[in-house]
């Protein structure tokens, strides 16, 4: 049984994909913490048979479209703070 995974981590997302969607977005900002945690549920809920856990995106940017009820993405981005550059983490998922 080869189902989608549920979580694709990635640190390449363009707002403009944002643009031109119908459907209803939510963004959420995350804490590495939170991010983990996603990841343990996703492996668990993987090997209950639920969905296809989570997936790294770098590799296939294409896995990266937005569609309602579709993976949620997990977006990595680096920004200048007063500790020096550190990652950002924020969820974003299409819901009809």
């Amino acid at each position: 049984m080869n189902k989608p995974p549920r979580y694709l981590v990635t640190d390449q997302f363009d707002l403009g994909m944002l643009a031109s969607l119908t459907a209803d977005i939510t963004l959420t900002e995350l804490s590495l913490e939170d991010v983990c945690q996603r990841i343990e549920d996703a492996e668990r809920e993987h090997e209950m048979g639920l969905h296809g856990g989570w997936a790294g995106a770098a590799k296939n940017k294409a896995a990266v479209t937005l569609v309602p009820n579709g993976p949620i993405l997990l977006v990595a981005r680096c920004v200048e703070s007063e500790q020096g550059l550190i990652f950002k983490w924020v969820q974003v998922e299409v819901i009809n």
